[in-house]
């Protein structure tokens, strides 16, 4: 969001943060909080805290804007915490992650020290001691669409690990430390995704942000890899079992809108963990591909854990021949 959205803080939170002192706290810290009220355009104060362990007592799975003065330390600058739980609606992890730097801007980044994502309430002291302080790398506040970019490439980072490891290995998010979960809910029916791939060997899942649910949006059955089509409107997670090997595919269209992107992106991994843990499948592939004909039909060919790993040791090998053998220079002339 951008102040063009009419995202903004209220005088009244600026007012508290700027005003606060010392003398009105018996712990030496002063701890604002401040929130986006549902139906509501601006930044708001809460409510103030004396200790971070009152704080960590009345969190939930609400987001907050959580701002920190340690006297002892410095006089000067707020420590920053965007406090996004995993668990929080999409739209509130959107919003919240969108509308930060425009309320750090209004504030003056000159008035924040560290600036720290916390997602758990019992993270957030060793967050705090943790964390840079941003006043000695001014880079590190992002412009929004920076901020997006870089969420979107530490997932794409994640789901490359998943695909090194797509067998039994928990990843951890970058943020907490904790496998990710979806966080809304998976619509099949009465049937499990299990009882529908019986039925058909091709399922794809659309995110309906209207109600925050993954729900299937087409079911098919093909013969061969050649006849899996992808949507091409808008980003999709498809499943496709072929033989006895299941395979994952995200795909994200050029030309997709940003919401989207960011939306499908940070809960690809939480939904190929509720297929993992929830269906009990286990993937031979996760591939993400961009437009649909980016898709190598090679990749999905195999039907059979024997199929997989000889595809597997052919690649290898094929990768082991065309490795650059570095040239010998000219021989020296033997002196005669």
């Amino acid at each position: 969001m951008s102040n063009q959205s009419g995202i903004s803080a209220e005088q009244e939170l600026l007012d508290v943060l700027s005003n606060s002192s010392q003398a009105e706290t018996s712990t030496g810290l002063a701890i604002i909080v401040a929130s986006i009220p549902d139906n509501s355009t601006s930044v708001q104060f809460n409510r103030k805290f004396d200790t971070i362990e009152e704080l960590q007592s009345n969190l939930s799975i609400n987001p907050l804007y959580i701002f920190i003065k340690d006297f002892s330390k410095n006089t000067d600058h707020y420590d920053f915490i965007s406090y996004v739980p995993d668990s929080s609606p999409v739209r509130s992890k959107m919003l919240y992650a969108s509308t930060k730097n425009t309320l750090l801007r209004q504030i003056g980044t000159n008035s924040i020290g560290k600036q720290i994502l916390a997602t758990a309430a019992d993270e957030i002291l060793d967050l705090l001691e943790s964390a840079e302080d941003i006043t000695k790398s001014p880079s590190a506040i992002l412009t929004e669409s920076e901020e997006i970019e870089h969420q979107i490439a530490e997932q794409q980072r994640a789901m490359r690990l998943l695909q090194m490891h797509p067998k039994g290995r928990k990843l951890v998010s970058q943020t907490n430390g904790s496998p990710t979960a979806l966080s809304f809910d998976v619509v099949t029916g009465d049937s499990s995704i299990q009882d529908l791939l019986k039925e058909a060997n091709v399922i794809s899942f659309n995110i309906d942000l209207s109600n925050e649910q993954v729900q299937i949006i087409k079911k098919s059955t093909i013969s061969k890899p050649e006849d899996l089509q992808i949507v091409a409107e808008h980003p999709t997670y498809t499943l496709y079992k072929n033989g006895e090997l299941y395979y994952f595919i995200y795909s994200c269209p050029s030309g997709s809108k940003v919401k989207e992107r960011m939306v499908y992106a940070s809960n690809r991994l939480g939904f190929v963990k509720y297929l993992q843990d929830n269906e009990k499948i286990t993937f031979s592939k996760i591939i993400e591909i961009g437009d649909s004909d980016e898709l190598e039909f090679t990749l999905i060919s195999s039907s059979t854990a024997e199929e997989s790993k000889e595809y597997e040791n052919n690649e290898s090998s094929a990768s082991s021949a065309q490795k650059f053998n570095r040239p010998k220079g000219p021989m020296r002339k033997r002196r005669t």
